[in-house]
Parts: C-alpha cells; structure tokens; sequence
C-alpha cells in the first residue's frame, strides 16, 4: 500500500487569526462607507442650499437715472433692485447702456433695471 499524506486541519490560533483579519477588513471598510455616505450628503446639501440664495431675477421694468458723485453700478444696481443678483443687474446696465463698468459718466444718465413696489 501506498502512504497517503492526510492533510492537517488547520490549528485554532490560526483560524482566529483569520477571523481577526476578516473583522479588521470589514470593520475599515464600514468606516470607508460611513465616511462617503456622510460626504455625499454633505456634498448634496451645500448644492441645494446654493440652489437658492433667494435673489430675484434682474426686473424688466427699467428707469432713467442721473449717475450722482460717488455712485457706481454696484451701488445703482444695489438701490434700484436690492432682492435681485446684484452681479446680474450690473450686467444688464453694462448691456442696456453699451458701457464701460469700470467708469459710469458722472451727471449722465442711465438706464437701469428698477423693481417695481
């Protein structure tokens, strides 16, 4: 008869090794997860928040007005329309007078974006 070679079971300090290994791994990558998911919802919520910042749209109606010593377009656009963008109002003056932002004419007049009420 031939020998046969019986394979050892493996020992106990062996499969507890391996078992720590697997609760180890699982444990990282339950974390990992936690720390996307909280990402990911932190992420989503920053995106609807900014959604809305509550700013109008710039107003159709518009107005003539006399641009006073110290006035800018930041600050017309702050007096004539203050729920709307103020960025987006400054370019609709820029756009409604074809001019430079940089330097509104001091006395001229402008046509401004002007919020009813």
């Amino acid at each position: 008869m031939l020998p046969v070679e019986v394979a050892a079971a493996p020992s106990a300090p062996v499969l507890v090794a391996a078992r720590a290994r697997w609760f180890r791994l699982a444990r990282e990558c339950a974390w990992l997860a936690a720390v996307g998911a909280c990402a990911f919802v932190g992420v989503l919520l920053f995106g609807l928040l900014a959604l809305d910042s509550g700013a109008r749209p710039v107003p159709d109606a518009t107005a003539v007005v006399r641009v006073a010593e110290g006035d800018t377009l930041w600050s017309m656009a702050a007096r004539f329309a203050p729920d709307s963008d103020q960025g987006a109002v400054v370019d609709r003056i820029v756009e409604l007078n074809r001019l430079d932002p940089a330097a509104p004419a001091l006395g001229g007049a402008l046509v401004v974006p002007a919020q009813r009420g």
